[in-house]
């Protein structure tokens, strides 16, 4: 089958023609098909376009910190073991036997120079060389032993500890990828010398991983979404903390950095990431013993980095920082069904308070928030499955005024409550889905390339 067969098949019915191809189903005036959501070919297709074609978030190297240590991961649905080899070297391998294509890891995270498979007891390098094989004289002298060597990501890159891999040999580098969003990638990163990564929590909701990709970039649901939240925290006597979402025409903003990549920006609309920070259990008890160990003046730098920055950066596909203290990575496992995996940014020399804190404010949206956010998601999975005359979903809003919002970073910069953000994530899905051009997405005036970023 044809690239041009295969995509013709996984169009609806509506879009049967050959000459249309998934460019299609995202509009040039910013309507999304349904189908983008809810067809499992097209599903399909993206595991192989998007998370087969381009970056994917994999780990921080701090979770495989030791030489021969390695977790399991997904590109896409892909099982992959990413390792430390003794010389200190990361690898990604698919985690599949290459006998009879048994899973061959089937524990997250441990210490091993070896794998050998359960079923046969073929063993394997952590580098992915074939070292054994059981009873090998049963193999004409023929056999291609270093053909039945692991399948190794081909592209996997380090960029300030986080590990991304790709199964495109010839994707272009990492830092050129970040674009625009490298200075914001890097200021978070910044903000703290050494840290080590937690897993915190695991999600899963019944709904297509876009919704939660759109909508960590989306602050025009905030005040309806998370209306109870917003209400309970008022009612302990936190108003000014959520003065920054009454209005779309505040001094934040929402940033599209291509590539998909995006951005909210609420740092010109809080003062004290510390005041503006949710109440939570033991917060004042915290900050005191705090005070008491560092002083006063270094307390107070530490507790202005414990609240969200203001900053939540979406690196597409699937890695969002919640500021410097958390990350989500999504996992989409079907085209209805997404995990998201939250993991918290420990400060490996930092007080024990801090890290406390860190916890405690991530535990506190995967309790509140998230669920809030996950509901959305399959409700409006359930009625784009279920009612087909309404075809198309609209993210338009804000498009063509970005003009009026450039900053010299190389991205497209808008009202807080607009869908520019969003909308990157569309062109990067109609690119790497179509294999074609999105310079025609962009409102007219403002052209593809901009001057090189700078810091945020």
């Amino acid at each position: 089958m044809t690239i041009d067969e295969a995509i013709e098949r996984a169009l609806p019915a509506s879009f049967s023609s050959r000459s249309r191809q998934y460019a299609d189903l995202v509009t040039d005036d910013f309507r999304v098909h349904r189908s983008v959501f809810t067809d499992p070919s097209i599903f399909d297709d993206e595991m192989t376009r998007i998370f087969g074609g381009t970056w994917v978030y994999m780990l921080h190297e701090s979770e495989i910190a030791a030489p021969n240590d390695f977790e399991v991961r997904r590109v896409g649905r892909r099982p992959v073991i990413v390792t430390r080899g003794e010389d200190g070297v990361i690898a990604a391998l698919l985690n599949r036997c290459t006998h009879r294509g048994t899973l061959l890891c089937p524990v997250e995270s441990r210490s091993a120079a070896r794998f050998q498979c359960a079923y046969h007891g073929w063993t394997f390098t952590n580098t992915g060389k074939l070292v054994g094989i059981t009873y090998p004289d049963g193999y004409r002298e023929s056999f291609d032993v270093g053909g039945h060597d692991l399948f190794q990501l081909p592209r996997v890159e380090c960029y300030r500890g986080f590990v991304f891999g790709s199964l495109n040999p010839e994707v272009e580098p990492v830092t050129d990828w970040l674009g625009p969003a490298r200075p914001t990638f890097d200021w978070l990163v910044d903000r703290f010398a050494k840290v080590r990564m937690l897993k915190a929590a695991t999600l899963e909701y019944r709904g297509n991983w876009k919704f939660q990709n759109d909508n960590n970039g989306d602050m025009y649901h905030v005040p309806f979404t998370h209306k109870s939240t917003v209400a309970m925290s008022e009612a302990r006597g936190y108003r000014k903390a959520f003065d920054h979402f009454r209005n779309d025409r505040g001094p934040m903003v929402v940033r599209n950095f291509g590539n998909g990549h995006k951005m909210i920006d609420q740092r010109p609309g809080i003062q004290s990431t510390w005041v503006s920070a949710r109440p939570l259990p033991g917060r004042e008890a915290y900050a005191d013993l705090l005070q008491d160990r560092v002083g006063e003046a270094e307390a107070l730098r530490y507790l202005e980095l414990i609240g969200q920055s203001g900053v939540n950066l979406v690196i597409y596909p699937n890695l969002q920082f919640r500021g410097d203290r958390c990350l989500y990575v999504y996992e989409p496992i079907e085209v209805d069904r997404t995990r998201v995996h939250t993991y918290v940014a420990l400060l490996v020399d930092g007080p024990r308070e801090v890290n406390a804190l860190r916890m405690r404010h991530a535990e506190d949206f995967v309790s509140l928030g998230n669920p809030d956010d996950m509901e959305i998601f399959e409700r409006t999975q359930e009625a784009l499955s279920t009612a087909p005359e309404i075809e198309w979903v609209d993210v338009s809003r804000g498009w063509g005024t970005e003009r009026e919002w450039q900053e010299p970073e190389g991205a497209l910069t808008g009202n807080v409550a607009d869908e520019t953000g969003i909308r990157s994530g569309y062109e990067q899905w109609r690119k790497l889905m179509s294999g074609g051009d999105v310079s025609d997405l962009r409102p007219a005036g403002i052209a593809p390339d901009r001057a090189a970023p700078v810091g945020p």
